[in-house]
């Protein structure tokens, strides 16, 4: 189902190298940083226990330049003016100013979880930055625990207790307690990075008109399918570009800010304690340890937009989130996700009555766009997403009907003296600010504060170079101030490459040279990664059928193969009792034979399996020819731990006969020149179509681990697919499916070279055209059948037949020229499939199942 376990790590670009990493991860999830400033989340593979510089370099260079560039140019326009191209060296750490700074104050609620509490007392105790204070809320304890831990290890923090339980009893107790100018909140289980409030206090201080921030919320492990489907199902992070939020001050929200979910999660947000006094502190009706299981944090993002302040989304302050490891934690969780959106929604709805049109909106937004567009999704792709989970918080939404107005008369006695009302009179009329106002932006000189923003609701800012223009963007100031940093952010958002280039005539070779000064900086040589440590041995499978004369040839070609590594050749023969195959085998004597009467490729490949003694084994065909160095690069991806198989490039042998050409016009097995890489990503990435499987290559020129054959999500090859059964072929396609679905990676190596022997006569190629039709019919149906995959449905009764009327169109059209028998062949093939499948089920019945890794075992 899925890859595991991930190690989370970050990778600072300003200081690129191998990263070790305990081998029992396979991948790592990086939070890629330049200067500490996060640009992107990826997830990349661990090879024999490191994690390469030269595969992040590759994945950065391949498609996120743009974000490296966006960077680049935000950097050089913090600095004191650009006075030319801004070079990749000139990249350095904002510094932060001497003074201006505001005080913070640091509040961890918790409730009886010291262990947690431990870890990230830790991790707050180590920050750059240290904070005016350090207050340890224990809401409502049933033990000294979490006191005693304060007291023993951390006695430089201070304990507060607060017994009225409730998340937002305690969040409004730090309040109380707070003396610094923002109150900074994160959860006991999260541990915050070392320049969290770094971060925090350079945002308030460099711009008056922010009142809430929150910040980037990474997975601090992801051991567990739970913790994983959580980051899939969106987790808590919003990415790594800043976002401002900003609304008219007392006036009704549009829906797309009621939600306030661009914003992130409580477990990392600070406020300034002033806006409290405006806004209200938090409704203690709302969040853990109340009948309505959360809701508070989005409630008071709810306020702070209302207040008309700034709020802001800023990455650069992180903290590292503990998910919940277990499925049922997990289902708990998502069920008062969808309760406390109910919650949230009615009690907005009853404080602001100016809001419930907005409110409606974005009630019908989630139930079409979140809970309806993910069951769906689950009930199309069951592996994508468990649909029991999906359920569980729709229903969690359902039963939050009228929780809200319960919760309250249970926990608010005093609707007078409730601590969250809200103090901001709605504007009278239409709005105060002037529409717009022009600003020239000279990029030479240092940014300034765009005072004119002050009184105006849009600035219209163009923006030059030296008197050079290079462009013009829009920014809603809202009647505020713009900071220079909200400036430089907006500016590289929509104008980084103009920054870059600088109105240059050829502004691509500008960029180029851009490029290149990335790639120094990256790394200093693309080294080719390392491949399969030489004691790894191969077991390599070679399944015939009565074909010795091709069998010599392949042979030949693999017992010439340049490795030194160990080899175990094994030749399946699937018609046993002629004695070709073994006069061949006597030019070969070490290659062991194995018969496998039971007809069928996947039978054969079975039984070459359950003879396999190696960790790696390498398929081919009797029909193929290997390159010397075929093995080598075929096998070379499997040094990557999340990488299970790899197929090679598989190219014509001759094209001399009108069969060989037509097969090429048919496709080939040909997977192109270039190296890709098929993963859960891409497996999941057809929301609504079938899996293109077929686009990965096929068992003729195939490596993989032997241990998938042992996987029971996996196994063996399935007996009613594959030449040799009235269904044709498919099984290759199935397996990959089941390694792509089970959550592994297939690399596609076109260095891996093959030669094929097509067939030479049209009535051959006629019947292979037949089975491969019906084969690629069969396997749909399988993977509906077995899996409950319903885009199978959707390839066989909308997409196959598209493509038919296309091809046949195109024919008519003189487009093409494809011979209609073969055309016909191909139609008569997919309408035959269903009878086929049905007649290998009923042939495997007969002759029972091939060889499995239970048997082996036992034996």
């Amino acid at each position: 189902m899925m890859l595991l376990p991930i190690i989370p790590l970050d990778y600072e670009l300003s200081t690129p190298g191998d990263l070790p990493v305990p081998t029992s991860y396979r991948a790592a999830r990086l939070l890629v940083r330049w200067h500490g400033v996060p640009l992107m989340v990826m997830q990349v593979p661990v090879a024999n226990g490191v994690l390469s510089a030269a595969d992040v370099a590759r994945r950065l260079l391949s498609g996120h330049t743009p974000k490296l560039g966006r960077e680049l140019a935000r950097r050089a326009l913090l600095d004191d003016g650009i006075d030319s191209r801004p070079e990749v060296a000139d990249h350095s750490p904002e510094s932060l100013p001497n003074k201006g700074l505001p005080t913070i104050s640091v509040a961890i609620c918790t409730r009886d979880r010291p262990d947690d509490m431990a870890k990230c007392l830790a991790s707050i105790a180590g920050l750059r930055l240290a904070p005016l204070e350090v207050l340890v809320i224990d809401n409502a304890p049933s033990t000294e625990a979490t006191a005693r831990l304060v007291a023993e290890k951390f006695p430089e923090f201070r304990y507060v207790r607060e017994d009225r339980p409730g998340l937002d009893h305690a969040r409004n107790r730090a309040i109380v307690e707070a003396r610094g100018e923002i109150v900074a909140y994160t959860d006991d289980d999260v541990m915050v990075d070392a320049g969290w409030t770094e971060a925090l206090a350079r945002v308030f201080g460099e711009d008056s008109a922010i009142g809430l921030v929150t910040g980037l919320i990474e997975p601090a492990e992801l051991e567990s399918p739970a913790q994983f489907l959580f980051e899939r199902y969106g987790g808590f992070g919003r990415g790594c570009n800043r976002t401002y939020l900003q609304s008219r001050r007392g006036a009704s929200l549009p829906w797309h800010l009621v939600g306030a979910g661009q914003l992130g999660a409580g477990a990392n947000m600070a406020i300034r304690r002033t806006l409290f006094d405006e806004i209200g502190q938090f409704d203690p009706a709302l969040d853990v340890g109340t009948p309505t299981l959360g809701g508070g944090d989005h409630e008071i993002f709810f306020r702070c937009l209302r207040s008309g302040m700034i709020c802001l989304y800023e990455p650069t302050a992180i903290v590292r989130h503990r998910h919940r490891r277990s499925m049922e934690e997990l289902s708990k969780l998502l069920y008062s996700y969808g309760h406390a959106t109910r919650c949230f929604f009615e009690r907005e709805a009853l404080a602001f009555p100016e809001n419930r049109p907005a409110i409606r909106k974005l009630t019908r937004w989630w139930w079409r766009h979140w809970a309806w567009e993910r069951w769906r999704r689950s009930w199309w792709t069951p592996t994508w997403f468990p649909r029991e989970l999906v359920v569980r918080e729709i229903k969690g939404y359902v039963d939050g009907r009228g929780a809200y107005l319960r919760a309250r008369r249970k926990i608010v006695k005093d609707e007078a003296a409730r601590p969250d009302a809200f103090r901001i009179d709605p504007p009278v009329g239409g709005s105060e600010l002037v529409l717009g106002g022009l600003v020239t932006v000279d990029l030479s000189r240092p940014l300034r504060p765009l005072d004119e923003g002050a009184g105006r609701e849009v600035l219209e800012i163009v923006v030059q170079w030296k008197g050079r223009p290079l462009g013009r963007l829009r920014i809603q100031s809202r009647g505020a101030v713009i900071a220079p940093s909200r400036l430089a952010d907006e500016i590289a958002r929509s104008m980084w490459w103009q920054v870059l280039t600088l109105g240059d005539q050829d502004p691509s070779v500008s960029w180029a040279g851009h490029v290149f000064d990335f790639q120094r900086l990256l790394h200093r040589a693309m080294d080719r990664p390392r491949g399969l440590a030489e004691e790894i041995g191969v077991s390599i499978i070679v399944a015939t059928c009565d074909r010795p004369s091709d069998l010599r040839r392949c042979l030949t070609s693999i017992f010439g193969l340049a490795t030194r590594r160990r080899l175990q050749v094994i030749v399946v023969d699937n018609r046993p009792g002629r004695p070709g195959i073994r006069q061949v085998l006597q030019d070969f004597p070490t290659a062991e034979l194995v018969e496998e009467g039971r007809p069928g490729s996947s039978y054969a490949r079975n039984a070459g399996l359950a003879a396999a003694r190696e960790e790696i084994v390498a398929m081919t065909d009797d029909d193929m020819v290997v390159a010397a160095d075929w093995l080598e690069r075929l096998i070379e991806p499997l040094a990557r731990a999340d990488v299970a198989a790899v197929s090679g490039h598989t190219l014509p042998a001759s094209l001399e006969s009108e069969a060989e050409l037509n097969f090429e016009e048919y496709g080939g097995f040909g997977r192109g020149f270039q190296r890709r890489e098929f993963d859960g990503e891409w497996f999941h990435r057809w929301k609504r179509r079938a899996v293109p499987t077929w686009q990965i290559g096929g068992t003729g020129n195939l490596a993989f681990r032997r241990e998938l054959f042992h996987d029971p999500q996996i196994g063996a090859f399935e007996e009613c697919l594959g030449s040799g059964v009235p269904a044709g072929v498919g099984e290759d396609t199935l397996w990959f499916y089941q390694i792509l679905r089970r959550g592994h990676v297939i690399c596609y190596e076109a260095e891996a070279v093959a030669w094929h022997h097509h067939r030479v006569s049209m009535a051959e190629l006629k019947r292979q055209l037949m089975a491969y039709s019906k084969g690629h019919v069969a396997y749909h149906l399988i993977t509906f059948s077995k899996f409950r995959d319903k885009r199978a449905l959707v390839r066989l009764g909308y997409e196959l037949p598209t493509s038919m009327a296309s091809r046949v169109l195109n024919r008519l059209r003189g487009r093409s020229k494809y011979p209609w028998s073969l055309l016909a062949i191909e139609f008569a093939g997919m309408l035959l499939g269903p009878l086929a499948l049905w007649q290998s089920i009923r042939h495997t019945r007969k002759y029972g199942l091939g060889c499995r890794a239970d048997a082996v075992s036992e034996s």
